[in-house]
């Protein structure tokens, strides 16, 4: 008697260890929402598919200008990133072509200086994302992807959506990330296989705009759209 009740607490503990062992491989898929990261998810970072040599044109809202900003992301160069950068002001319609370098942290080198304002407008807005996600971030919803500093306060990047989104040009599954302060909800659009993100949406602590960018054309040699 005293071994068969022995036998049903060990039982009880087997299994149990089995069930712990597996939840992690048996729990959700990338849109679901998860307390614990699957160990399969895929993770981003800034740069992300840019072997690929994708070319991604953006139109930019930041303060007073409104302009066209096309990256062409070419061959990389030991820790630099050879870039295309096509420029059109949707205001004054100037146009500017050219091929400039990436550093490792994503930052324009040796920048022409009648771009330097259209650079500067990128690198507040779409080339921001490098201040925020600073190493490979989980692409699940719910993963938490740090805290951002705006003034006193310190919100929580969070992964909150994934699916279909429509672009001028088709549809991408993206993940949106983003984090509240107050009332107030900044967002940006991550697709898995492009090097930044695809848009943005941010406003000022009163609620006002500040900045947003679209992502309006897009070639890759890597099928993206969803069939």
């Amino acid at each position: 008697m005293v071994r068969k009740l022995l036998f049903v607490p060990l039982g009880i503990m087997l299994g149990a260890a089995a069930i712990g062992l597996a939840y992690p491989l048996l729990i959700g898929l990338p849109g679901s929402e998860q307390n614990v990261i699957p160990r399969f998810a895929s993770k981003w970072h800034v740069g992300a598919g840019a072997e690929n040599q994708p070319s991604m044109q953006y139109l930019v809202r930041y303060q007073d200008m409104e302009f066209l900003a096309k990256l062409i992301f070419l061959e990389q160069a030991g820790d630099e990133q050879n870039v295309t950068l096509i420029i059109d002001d949707k205001k004054t319609g100037a146009h500017f072509e050219n091929t400039l370098r990436l550093g490792q942290a994503y930052v324009f080198i040796d920048v022409p200086s009648e771009i330097k304002p259209y650079v500067h407008a990128l690198d507040v807005t779409v080339f921001s994302v490098r201040d925020v996600v600073v190493q490979p971030q989980y692409l699940v919803v719910g993963a938490e992807w740090g805290t951002t500093f705006i003034g006193k306060f310190t919100p929580k990047l969070k992964v909150v959506q994934y699916g279909d989104t429509e672009f001028e040009f088709g549809i991408l599954k993206t993940f949106i990330i983003s984090y509240k302060v107050n009332d107030i909800e900044n967002r940006f659009w991550i697709s898995e296989s492009l090097p930044l993100p695809v848009r943005a949406e941010y406003y000022t602590l009163d609620g006002s705009p500040d900045y947003s960018y679209d992502l309006v054309w897009l070639e890759t040699s890597e099928p993206l759209l969803p069939s």
